[in-house]
C-alpha cells in the first residue's frame, strides 16, 4: 500500500527539505496524527542546521482511518527501508529519529542498519493506563476509537492534521513493534540522544531509562523535557530539542 497513490489529507505531509550532505530522517507518532506534527522541528533543523530533512508519510497515515486499519507491520517496514535508502542516496551522514511510535521505528532501524546517529522523543516501552489492556475485549464490539481532533486543532491554531478516529487494531501492532524494539536495543551501537517529557502521561515513565540502559552506544545521552507532555506539535520545550539535536549532530 502506498500513500502516494491515495488522497492525502491537506497539510499531512510528507515534507522534504533539501540541504547539505547531512541527512535527518524523521518519523511521526502513530496516534492518528501525521507528518504535520514534526513539520516545525523539521523546518528548524533545515533552517538552522542546513541539513537535508525528510519526514515521510508512512502507509496508513494521512489518508483514511480504514487505510490505517488495513495496514500491516510489513508494509511499514518496507516503507522505512525505502525511505532510509532514499536519504542515503543523497547524504553522507545519516541521523534517524522520531516521536513516539516514530521513535520505536527509529530504534529498530538503528539496530538493523548502519547509520551515524539516532534520536527519540517520547519513545515508549509501553503505553500507560488501563485502556490498552482492555483493547482485546473492546475490539470484539467496535473497530475504531474516537480522537479528540477538534481539541488538538484548537490547541495548535489549526495546524494539527490527523484522523477523527483510529482503529483499535493499531494497539496490538504497536505492542508488537515495541517488543521487537526492546529485543533489538542491544544491537544499537551508534550515538544516541533520547528525550522524554517529564509530564508525559501516555507512555511508561521508565521508558527513557530502559532504552538508555539497554542500548550499547558508547555515546548516549538522555534529556528530560521538564515542561512537556507527550504531544510534539507546539511542544513547550521545542527550542531545547532543536538546540540539543544540532549539538548532537555536530558531535558525531
Amino acid at each position: 500500500m502506498n500513500n502516494n497513490s491515495m488522497k492525502i489529507l491537506p497539510g499531512a505531509g510528507p515534507f522534504y527539505y533539501n540541504g547539505n550532505d547531512i541527512g535527518v530522517l524523521m518519523f511521526p507518532g502513530g496516534g492518528g496524527g501525521t507528518c504535520a506534527d514534526l513539520k516545525p522541528l523539521a523546518y528548524d533543523l533545515y533552517n538552522l542546521g542546513g541539513y537535508t530533512v525528510h519526514v515521510p508519510l508512512l502507509p496508513g497515515f494521512g489518508t483514511t482511518p480504514k487505510d490505517l486499519h488495513d495496514i500491516s507491520i510489513s508494509d511499514w517496514k518496507k516503507a522505512l527501508k525505502e525511505e532510509l535508502e532514499s536519504i542515503k542516496s543523497k547524504c553522507k551522514k545519516i541521523i534517524i529519529g522520531g516521536h513516539s511510535l516514530g521513535g520505536v521505528f527509529s530504534l529498530i532501524l538503528a539496530a538493523n542498519y548502519n547509520i551515524n546517529g539516532v534520536f527519540t522523543i517520547g519513545a515508549p516501552i509501553g503505553i500507560s493506563g488501563i485502556a490498552p489492556k482492555l483493547v482485546p475485549l473492546i475490539r470484539l464490539f467496535i473497530k475504531y476509537y474516537p480522537v479528540n481532533s477538534e481539541k488538538f486543532r484548537e490547541e495548535t491554531n489549526g495546524e494539527w492534521v490527523g484522523y477523527d478516529k483510529i482503529p483499535l487494531n493499531l494497539v496490538p501492532k504497536i505492542n508488537k513493534l515495541i517488543k521487537e524494539m526492546k529485543n533489538s536495543l542491544m544491537n544499537i551501537k551508534c550515538p544516541a540522544l533520547l528525550f522524554q517529557g517529564r509530564l508525559d502521561s501516555q507512555i511508561k515513565v521508565k521508558s527513557i531509562d530502559y532504552i538508555y540502559d539497554n542500548i550499547n552506544s558508547k555515546q548516549k545521552k538522555k534529556i528530560w523535557l521538564e515542561n512537556s507532555d507527550h504531544p510534539i506539535l507546539y511542544i513547550p520545550d521545542h527550542e531545547q530539542i532543536v538546540s540539543q539535536l544540532i549539538t548532537f549532530i555536530k558531535e558525531i
